[in-house]
């Protein structure tokens, strides 16, 4: 099985869970009775798992879920409706209603005096102003849900929120602050297996890497991302790392493999109408032509790159000005809120003091007493349900623990046998080209001659060495995870062929099979290895293999 036969079914594999997952979530709404808080908690679930496959029907369903936790009097569900309802908004390009439902979900959110809540509705609003380009109300609405987070012990959520603050830190050039927060969010995704923040985290390092032409190092986090990204069929992801990808590959003169994986970007960007995505493309592939002399065609993607900037540029002028707009009339309803209850209050007033005056002492009491007890029932519902969540919580993290075991084994699996099929074609490869070479200097015969150079060219064109090592380098990342980084960053004077015979090593191949897979006798992979280990300082007793296994240990 080749790599591109192993990534789509594995996608395929992750796709269709979170199809059944969704299916079930529709089924289980067939069954649930009408305008109960079961049927308002189903909706919400549901419009939270479509919101970045399908947020249109992310929105209908936080609508349908808010009419109806109004109609029963559901407080909470009806908050989460409206937050469901606005990142829905925010995924499809609408921050004026993104923001109109999230400020009614945050008022709602306070009213209960759900942290959690509020937490994740300032998360989501940072997200809208930061697209807006208002950084610093993004960070602050940013710092202010990590707060909350970390005071709930919520570590995923605050990893997400660091992935967004590194954004902004990212876009004002601030690298060092930027590769701290993205690298907090990758460690703490990682220990509790959170696909998406993981692929998230991975482009953004991979983002930042070349932005600091740190190339190796890019493509490594752009290919996890990929792979992490395909598996839960993130195609904003994808995208975004087509073309970071497609930029690695133009900074390393690999241009038909870069305009490959940017035509690829753009087909699928112009499908889902996402305009930035679009530009960046353009931009890239105008580098390309440029670099290649081809000035012809570098300029007219220059003239699409300005026709479409000029195009979003006016789209988010206008995005820009509706915001304002629906700022300055919260405000002004805010205001007139304000004095109508300052209004009311100072009538009331007058009204307790020359009319009701005990009465008045007696329905506060009432109504004091009335809320008490409300609100006793709303934090042991908020708690049972909490606890029915942590509990399934915990049972889906054991489900996914034992998935992760026997996935690990099956990427052993495969590892060891795309190993030995890569030595064995090599071994094949060069006895081939070895026969050929005896027979050629006893043949006289023109015709047969020319055959015999055609069989060495055939041979050539097929001996795809540094492609099979790609492949065999990322089936070694998906079983082997960080290794490459940490011992590149404990011993940064390692050339990538250093890395290889590493890598080779800490699978115990033998000399003769190292040599196969690196193209070179097997006199030479032993320079190799003893090159490598006076570059990692090893003592003559010890053992190169303990040595790596060590260094495997690290990167975990």
């Amino acid at each position: 099985m080749n790599l591109r036969t192993f990534s789509i079914t594995f996608g395929l594999l992750i796709f269709f869970g979170f199809q059944s997952e969704v299916d079930q979530l529709r089924d289980s709404l067939k069954h649930a009775a009408p305008n109960s808080i079961e049927r308002v908690d189903l909706l919400n679930e549901l419009g939270y798992e479509l919101w970045i496959h399908d947020p249109a029907e992310s929105v209908n369903l936080g609508q349908e879920a808010a009419r109806m936790a109004q109609n029963i009097g559901y407080a909470s569900g009806k908050a989460r409706a409206a937050r469901i309802e606005g990142v829905g908004h925010w995924a499809l390009g609408e921050p004026r209603k993104a923001l109109e439902s999230l400020i009614r979900a945050r008022d709602q959110y306070t009213l209960l005096e759900d942290q959690k809540g509020l937490a994740n509705t300032w998360l989501n609003l940072g997200m809208v102003y930061a697209d807006l380009g208002e950084e610093g109300q993004a960070m602050e609405l940013y710092k202010s849900a990590i707060t909350i987070f970390e005071q709930l012990g919520l570590e995923v959520r605050v990893a997400t929120a660091f992935t967004k603050l590194g954004m902004i830190y990212m876009n004002r050039a601030q690298y060092p602050d930027a590769l701290n927060y993205f690298t907090s969010a990758l460690n703490i995704h990682q220990s509790h297996h959170f696909v998406y923040g993981i692929a998230e985290a991975h482009n953004r390092l991979g983002t930042l890497y070349l932005l600091q032409n740190d190339l190796e190092q890019a493509d490594y986090h752009l290919r996890q991302s990929l792979i992490q990204g395909r598996s839960i069929e993130d195609e904003d992801g994808l995208i975004s790392n087509l073309i970071q990808l497609g930029k690695l590959q133009r900074l390393r003169k690999e241009y038909e493999v870069a305009e490959m994986h940017l035509d690829a970007a753009l087909k699928k960007s112009r499908a889902k109408d996402l305009k930035n995505y679009q530009l960046a493309v353009y931009e890239e592939l105008k580098e390309i032509k440029k670099e290649q002399g081809q000035l012809d065609s570098a300029l007219l993607y220059y003239d699409n790159y300005l026709s479409l900037r000029d195009s979003i540029y006016n789209s988010r002028l206008s995005k820009q000005i509706a915001v304002l707009e629906f700022d300055s009339e919260l405000k002004e309803k805010d205001l007139a809120l304000t004095n109508l209850e300052q209004k009311n209050q100072s009538s009331q007033t007058i009204q307790w003091i020359l009319f009701v005056g005990i009465w008045v002492i007696g329905l506060l009491a009432f109504f004091l007493i009335k809320s008490l007890r409300l609100r006793n029932k709303n934090q042991k519902e908020l708690l049972l349900s909490q606890q029915r969540e942590n509990s399934a919580a915990l049972d889906n993290q054991l489900l996914k623990q034992a998935e992760l075991e026997r996935e690990l084994a099956y990427k052993n699996k495969e590892l060891t046998s795309y190993t030995l099929n890569f030595v064995q074609k090599n071994d094949l490869l060069r006895t081939l080209k070895e026969k050929v070479e005896d027979l050629s200097p006893g043949i006289t015969d023109s015709v047969r001659k020319k055959k015999i150079a055609d069989l060495k060219r055939l041979l050539k064109q097929h001996d795809t060495t540094e492609k099979d090592w790609e492949d065999f380098r990322l089936y070694f990342e998906q079983v082997h995870a960080n290794f490459f980084i940490v011992l590149k960053n404990s011993f940064p004077e390692l050339s990538p062929n250093d890395l290889k015979v590493a890598a080779l090593t800490r699978l115990n191949l033998s000399i003769k099979e190292s040599a196969s897979i690196l193209g070179i006798s097997p006199e030479s992979a032993k320079t190799a290895r003893y090159r490598l280990r006076k570059k990692l300082e090893l003592d003559a007793q010890e053992d190169l293999f303990d040595f790596l296994i060590r260094i495997e240990t690290k990167a975990h």
